[in-house]
């Protein structure tokens, strides 16, 4: 890796990550699971393909962080974690439609009751698509292995990998706001998933959970298993 702090972090991590077995989740990805046995046999989505409101308010009720302000979201579309959680199960086939009724797959009954499955599901989704969001995903995690850190922090340790392996088509550099939105990405789809843990307020920092420490093991060892390059162009955050 391209930052020494990031790079002792995974030298550190490397052989926990290739030499011993990954423990086996006793639960992981909580809400996932949530969604999908709340789904269960079927539920009726609503005219212009929400979960029903029934789903939403029980959303609400079990995560009232995901909505901190106002009385709470009315739909599918005032909840963006629940939409997240509910693009991941139909983009991994986990729910199957027919008409308005959507119920879970073969696929998602096994993820329902396998933790194994849904972690690797999981991951997947928390480690994101293209060389920029897996380097980001790489660095916020082995930044965070040891502990807490207040989000300037994070952020920073994570600009400084992006800016020294990526750059954009034109050859211009990695911005701030790039490595922003691609942090962005990683820390609520971790939250979504109760990977990551942060109280609200200003300079409250982000923690792993106890289902997100083994995730993140997951996570690191598929990309230390990936082939590495040097810096990259065209891989515009």
């Amino acid at each position: 890796m391209p930052d020494d702090r990031v790079a002792r972090l995974l030298g550190r991590l490397v052989p926990e990550v290739l030499d011993h077995p990954l423990p086996a989740p006793a639960d992981t990805a909580e809400p996932l699971r949530w969604l999908l046995g709340a789904i269960g046999d079927g539920v009726t989505l609503t005219q212009v393909g929400y979960l029903p409101s029934r789903l939403v308010t029980e959303a609400f009720a079990r995560y009232p962080h995901w909505y901190p302000i106002g009385k709470g979201p009315r739909s599918e579309a005032d909840l963006f974690q629940l939409a997240h959680l509910h693009e991941l199960a139909r983009r991994h086939r986990l729910l199957t439609k027919r008409h308005r009724i959507v119920k879970l797959s073969s696929a998602g009954r096994m993820h329902l009751t396998d933790p194994e499955v849904r972690q690797n599901t999981a991951v997947l989704a928390w480690l994101g698509t293209g060389r920029a969001q897996h380097q980001a995903a790489e660095a916020a995690a082995c930044a965070l292995w040891p502990g807490p850190l207040p989000h300037d922090e994070l952020e920073d340790t994570v600009h400084r990998v992006l800016d020294a392996s990526l750059c954009h088509a034109d050859g211009t550099p990695v911005t701030r706001d790039d490595t922003g939105r691609l942090l962005w990405q990683w820390l609520h789809t971790g939250r979504e998933l109760d990977y990551l843990h942060r109280d609200r307020g200003p300079g409250q920092p982000t923690a792993l959970t106890a289902t997100g420490r083994p995730a993140a093991l997951a996570l690191l060892r598929q990309l230390a298993q990936a082939p590495r390059g040097g810096r990259e162009t065209g891989n515009s955050p």
